[in-house]
């Protein structure tokens, strides 16, 4: 009887030592490649994979995507890690030119992106396109400039846009123009600022240089000021409109690039109420409507004044837009 007990207490050590090395081994079989193989990011779609590279370049690693469709995805996903892992590695690193001024709010705040897109456009002196990614977060804009090495895609440089008094979504404060040389595109940048009386918006024209972006030109848009000596019940709403036209034509065989601006200046008196903005979020699949800014209500000029143009050359010594004869 006591020999039979013994053996059973054998053979259920035995079974618990073989049930605990099974599971050991099934622990390290799905762990261990884990550990060893690159890191992935989760996307509603799949995985969006960090790619493998040369040995010389492992500093790399945690810094390319697959693809800019990877980024957008990634931007786009309702897991607020895969955002988290995404800012960090499109802004917070270093090396990259950005602009982009909220870095702790997007290690800790990491809201979905809206309007997220990508555009393959070439912007400096290389043969391959880079890739412009641009979206939409807690109202500011932003564009994040990825070039494609060996590794995969890795952001260079990151701007955003202060927009004081625009309407939602801000479909044009970035656009393409071939500012320089045809076939070549700049960023032309929108920032704009004010308050109850006043109103300013000029156009940054940054050229992509290598991993970095400089600033070659800076054009004025728009600019609205009161008129102190205007007499009458209605002064207030008497304002001087300063607005610019302009126009970039590129180098050719026998001349450098050109830029003309042409401004307006006129006396103006507004009146009635701003109109309203409607428009669609993605965050919350709503749509919403707020008051425009009180520029855009209905307007008559009073007077309006002899136009101004103004020519720039691009200088290469300077490397940017220089006043003609200068």
């Amino acid at each position: 009887m006591f020999r039979d007990v013994r053996r059973f207490k054998w053979r259920l050590a035995a079974y618990a030592l073989g049930f605990a090395a099974g599971l050991l081994l099934v622990s390290a079989y799905v762990v261990l490649p884990r550990l060893f193989a690159p890191r992935a990011l989760k996307t509603e779609s799949g995985v969006m994979r960090k790619q493998p590279c040369a040995p010389g370049d492992a500093n790399e690693a945690d810094e390319v995507f697959a693809s800019p469709d990877d980024v957008v995805a990634a931007l786009r996903s309702d897991d607020v890690g895969v955002r988290r892992e995404v800012f960090r590695r499109l802004f917070l690193r270093p090396g990259i030119t950005t602009a982009f001024y909220d870095f702790e709010r997007d290690r800790d705040f990491p809201e979905r992106a809206e309007d997220a897109r990508v555009r393959l456009v070439n912007l400096d002196d290389s043969p391959e396109d880079e890739a412009l990614v641009t979206f939409v977060r807690t109202d500011s804009p932003v564009a994040v400039v990825l070039k494609r090495g060996a590794c995969g895609w890795r952001s260079v440089a990151a701007v955003s846009s202060w927009l004081r008094f625009e309407d939602y979504p801000y479909a044009d404060w970035v656009e393409l123009p071939e500012a320089i040389r045809t076939g070549q595109y700049a960023l032309l940048v929108r920032d704009s600022t004010g308050d109850a009386t006043r109103y300013a918006r000029r156009a940054r024209v940054l050229r992509l240089v290598g991993e970095r972006l400089e600033q070659v030109a800076e054009i004025e848009e728009e600019a609205i000021e009161p008129v102190e000596a205007s007499a009458g019940a209605d002064w207030p709403q008497v304002k001087r409109r300063r607005e610019a036209s302009y126009a970039f034509t590129p180098e050719s065989a026998d001349a450098p690039a050109r830029l003309r601006v042409e401004y307006k200046n006129e006396l103006v008196r507004y009146s009635g109420v701003e109109p309203l903005n409607v428009f669609w979020r993605e965050g919350d699949g709503v749509w919403h409507q707020a008051r425009r800014h009180w520029r855009t209500r209905a307007c008559t000029v009073i007077k309006s004044e002899p136009s101004v143009e103004e020519q720039f050359t691009w200088s290469e010594q300077k490397s940017r837009f220089v006043p003609s004869g200068s």
